[in-house]
């Protein structure tokens, strides 16, 4: 069983649906995920002075907390959860000075082998594509779908690992192997615009529209991510345009969702499950 990790973002967008989708994804593909009995705000941003090491500490207490609880590893959903967590814990492994540190503001030991993952990772290496098909009621077959992977899954690629940083293609391959199209385009590998979109819009604005346009022209009809602050801006960046003008962006559990037979159904599969 995998530890859980939901995170301020998701836990506090829960009217968006992306946790309960991805959870409900999960249970249909036989994975379990148990949240964590207590856990804290990441810091959303990774610190890059080297010596500034109390942003450190909310990550290391979840990371430790997943080893207590005797989890396989811990799972988040969110991209900036994941970078966080991810880089972390390599440096908790990496920087003695650091682990140091941290452990004597913790008056706890910390050895660094808690495994982080990120939902897309866990559907390729926990549930695998055959299991993505088995589930599929109503193949995705003539959608065309933009995968957006952005920075924060990406990059720095030799700490996280989780995709080639210049030619990622896991979102497209769980898409792909529920019998979509999915779509190459320029930029789906640039950053949004990230948090600029609070003090300076016109600079995520621009950063995410580029991206929108560019696959439109490529022919997508919708476009996924697996990152909460990443769907805000490429949705936000449309806010002026006509409504056929618009491309549709969606959390990548949406299409899984609808190969699947729809959320109802698969909700209402465990409920006969656990009845029967």
């Amino acid at each position: 069983m995998l530890g859980y990790y939901p995170g301020c973002t998701v836990r506090a967008q829960q009217d968006d649906g992306f946790e309960r989708e991805s959870l409900a994804i999960l249970t249909a593909l036989g994975v379990k995920v148990e949240e964590l009995a207590e856990w804290e705000c990441c810091g959303a941003i990774y610190p890059l002075t080297s010596d500034e090491y109390m942003p450190l500490l909310s990550s290391v207490r979840a990371l430790k907390r997943t080893q207590e609880e005797d989890r396989e590893g811990l799972l988040t959903l969110c991209s900036a959860c994941y970078h966080v967590l991810k880089r972390v814990n390599n440096r908790m492994n990496q920087d003695q000075e650091a682990k140091k540190r941290v452990e004597n503001y913790l008056e706890d030991e910390y050895d660094g082998s808690t495994k982080v993952y990120h939902l897309i990772e866990v559907l390729r290496d926990y549930a695998g594509y055959d299991a993505l098909k088995k589930q599929v009621e109503k193949p995705l077959e003539g959608e065309k779908i933009a995968c957006y992977y952005g920075c924060l899954l990406l990059r720095p690629e030799s700490e996280l690992g989780l995709l080639d940083a210049e030619n990622p293609r896991l979102m497209d391959e769980i898409l792909e192997s529920l019998g979509a199209q999915a779509i190459k385009y320029p930029y789906r590998t640039d950053c949004c615009g990230s948090y600029h979109v609070a003090q300076q819009e016109n600079v995520s604005n621009s950063a995410s529209l580029k991206i929108i346009q560019s696959a439109k022209e490529a022919g997508a009809t919708e476009m996924v991510t697996a990152c909460p602050l990443c769907k805000h801006n490429l949705e936000y960046c449309q806010k002026d345009l006509d409504e056929e003008d618009k491309l549709p962006v969606s959390y990548i559990t949406a299409p899984i969702l609808r190969a699947f037979g729809g959320l109802e159904y698969i909700e209402n599969q465990k409920i006969n499950l656990a009845a029967n």
